[in-house]
């Protein structure tokens, strides 16, 4: 079975000979930050788990850089870091919904004891949610329905 990572070359050769700018943009910038990551951790290739992870922070910078660019009035740079934010969604798993995630992190709540700080309960919970769930879920969704249940 093909990983994620294989995938991400396969689609980045298919956009090169396609010529989808945009599409071979992302990607590039992904297998660089694959790359960069591998080497951090001694030239060990990443699972599918942690490919993901990369993937989920090039998302947030690429949105970090859509408000910039906002703020600016960079139209064209909004537009062209939406596309590459399109491309990048298809490799995450299926995102989960609000209910879903509710119900996942009320039964993580249940794991820890009662009366536990509750700044330090917010961080356990959302830590615990990303190791079982890597990627399933946008982590400000995560926070806000933490920080609310």
């Amino acid at each position: 079975m093909e990983t994620l990572k294989q995938k991400i070359q396969t689609d980045f050769i298919t956009a090169m000979k396609n010529k989808e700018l945009n599409t071979k943009s992302a990607l590039s910038g992904i297998k660089a930050k694959i790359t960069e990551a591998e080497k951090l951790k001694g030239n060990v290739e990443l699972n599918d788990d942690e490919v993901i992870k990369v993937i989920t922070s090039g998302i947030k910078q690429r949105k970090q850089s859509v408000d910039e660019f906002t703020k600016g009035n960079r139209l064209d740079l909004v537009v062209k870091e939406q596309d590459e934010i399109n491309v990048l969604e298809k490799y995450l798993p299926k995102q989960m919904t609000s209910e879903e995630i509710e119900s996942v992190i009320l039964t993580i709540l249940n794991e820890f004891e009662p009366g536990t700080n509750k700044q330090r309960l917010v961080g356990q919970t959302i830590g615990t949610f990303n190791k079982r769930y890597t990627g399933k879920a946008d982590n400000s969704l995560v926070k806000q329905i933490v920080e609310k249940l």
